[in-house]
């Protein structure tokens, strides 16, 4: 992509990327549904002993190819060779396929909780044709460079805070007004149990971590950033 288009980021938009890739609301819902309270230490271990060691490793990447677009195959072929920079960057892809073919749908649902309160479903070929068309619209603004993407993701990140500030009021509210929570707050409701069932519930908070790599291809379009 050449420099005239690229455009340039701001860091709000940096960290509006970084935080709507990593810590969206979905992963924080689901999980504690699962788990309840317990999941609070579970996120604060992910983040200790899997986020921030993760995001040293990705700024290691990223400065030692800097002249780059710091994707995943760049990351690897210096290292390992193009056979191998190809080879992990085709599972990269693969792994996320599975993601990608779940995002819609549960968008779908989502939306159609808050505004309808059901769960609205489209046939699999609508929901198909819709992702094709979603996908293509995101890939053509990925084109469009680093100030475009930046907007978006300054939106997009307006919106999260907004919810996460909307969950936490809501939360102080309802506590301040004598309602009784659906579990009650205490260290042994936060202590979680070791079995089979939170070890595998575990992996997807582990996962929920993941996702900063995906903002690491910016920061070359940071403004005043080197």
């Amino acid at each position: 992509m050449s420099e005239s288009m690229r455009g340039t980021i701001g860091k709000f938009a940096l960290l509006s990327m970084t935080f709507a890739a990593v810590f969206n609301v979905r992963n924080i819902v689901n999980n504690n549904i699962e788990l309840g309270l317990s999941s609070a230490p579970v996120f604060l271990l992910a983040t200790v002993v899997y986020f921030v060691p993760f995001v040293f490793i990705i700024a290691e990447f990223v400065s030692a190819n800097k002249n780059s677009e710091s994707g995943m195959y760049d990351w690897l072929k210096k290292p390992l060779g193009t056979k191998s920079a190809y080879l992990g960057s085709f599972l990269y892809w693969f792994v996320n396929l599975f993601w990608f073919v779940s995002l819609l749908p549960n968008v779908i649902a989502y939306a159609s909780y808050a505004m309808l309160g059901y769960e609205y479903t489209f046939s699999p070929l609508v929901t198909s044709v819709i992702s094709i068309i979603l996908f293509a619209a995101a890939t053509h603004i990925s084109t469009k460079g680093a100030s475009w993407l930046g907007k978006i993701a300054e939106i997009v990140a307006y919106g999260v805070f907004a919810l996460f500030a909307i969950y936490v009021l809501g939360a102080i509210l309802a506590l301040s007004a004598d309602h009784s929570p659906a579990e009650p707050i205490t260290l042994q409701a936060m202590t979680p149990t070791v079995n089979w069932a939170t070890l595998g519930i575990m992996c997807w908070i582990f996962q929920a971590a993941g996702g900063a790599e995906t903002a690491a291809a910016y920061l070359n379009d940071v403004k005043g950033g080197q």
